[in-house]
């Protein structure tokens, strides 16, 4: 077993069988992490990007020493490069079936088998940007009942995630949280120079999760679709999902 520092982010090789590849983990336990109490999970897809540009886990701290959130343990999931990214979190990518499927199956289990967490659904977070959000929903509408915790930093949507909301059982159980920013109607892709509209979509996500009958936490936010932006919706993020006062 790796030897886990608490305050500190933790990175592990973990071996997918269902990926056929090492999966690079981020772990951050807390700083005051203890085996003698149980720990909520929030999962992050561009798990780097979280950790190095978000900051997640020192707004989790600062959130934590307000006593404003209980305890959790933050896992990040890494994605390879730009092009593997497309594959494993598109939602029309070849391989993001498989990566909703090891999360489900081989990183989930781990997890929980090497922390004292909450074992249930609604003790689970899963979180995305932009194409990361979007196989953060797609897990949760396959695992509903493993992970019910959801939150949206302007996914991509397409049909594809359309039907999975309409095939999706036990989507009562589920609980969203969705920001989309407000120039995000025309933002210039990173990767090739094209220019796309996150807002439109988003705003179609939002009818269509909402039409289902699904808790949906949705606003829009001054700003783009960039980190810099991202980052200062964090404190209501994790407010929103780690406040339930289920231990302290």
């Amino acid at each position: 077993m790796c030897d886990f520092h608490p305050g500190t982010i933790n990175k592990i090789n973990f071996p997918s069988e269902i990926l056929d590849r090492e999966v690079t983990l981020s772990i951050y336990l807390p700083k005051d992490f203890t085996r003698l109490f149980k720990y909520k999970v929030v999962f992050c897809f561009d798990g780097l990007d979280f950790f190095s540009f978000g900051r997640i886990h020192r707004t989790y701290e600062r959130l934590r020493e307000e006593n404003k959130v209980e305890r959790a343990i933050f896992v990040g999931f890494h994605y390879e490069d730009v092009d593997k990214r497309r594959a494993e979190f598109h939602p029309q990518g070849a391989r993001t079936h498989l990566t909703v499927k090891a999360m489900a199956n081989e990183i989930l289990p781990y997890i929980d088998r090497t922390f004292p967490t909450f074992k249930v659904g609604n003790a689970r977070v899963v979180l995305g940007d932009s194409l990361a959000g979007s196989v953060a929903l797609m897990t949760a509408l396959s695992y509903p009942r493993v992970f019910s915790q959801v939150g949206l930093l302007s996914p991509q949507h397409d049909e594809v995630i359309q039907t999975l909301l309409e095939r999706c059982q036990f989507k009562e159980q589920l609980s969203i949280w969705h920001t989309v920013g407000i120039e995000e109607d025309d933002f210039e892709l990173p990767t090739n120079g094209r220019r796309a509209d996150f807002l439109t979509p988003n705003r179609e996500l939002k009818n269509i999760i909402e039409a289902h009958g699904i808790s949906h936490n949705y606003f829009e936010f001054d700003g783009s679709h960039r980190w810099k932006s991202w980052k200062e919706l964090l404190d209501e993020l994790l407010i929103y999902f780690l406040s339930d006062n289920i231990s302290f």
